[in-house]
């Protein structure tokens, strides 16, 4: 899938405040998206693999350890279909 095809069907899930933080492809390989990061406000990271399955992260925020996250790829995502793409 392209770029343009991730971004659409990230945008027809309707979910407010959701945002696009990060596009991951292979320039080798056509353009192809590898993956896609997102966030929900700041304690939800969000990240679809190059087939449009979602994954989701929910930071608590009563965790003493809790910071700000710099590198999205390293959370501990589970999968949450609720976020799977569709893609036309």
């Amino acid at each position: 899938m392209k770029i343009e095809d991730f971004e659409n069907a990230i945008h027809a899930l309707g979910v407010n405040g959701l945002e696009i933080t990060e596009v991951r492809y292979s320039a080798t390989n056509g353009g192809e998206v590898q993956g896609v990061y997102g966030k929900i406000g700041e304690l939800t990271f969000l990240w679809w693999d190059a087939n449009g399955r979602g994954f989701r992260f929910d930071i608590n925020p009563n965790q003493e350890s809790c910071t700000v996250v710099s590198h999205p790829e390293y959370l501990n995502y589970v999968r949450d279909d609720d976020f799977d793409l569709k893609f036309d």
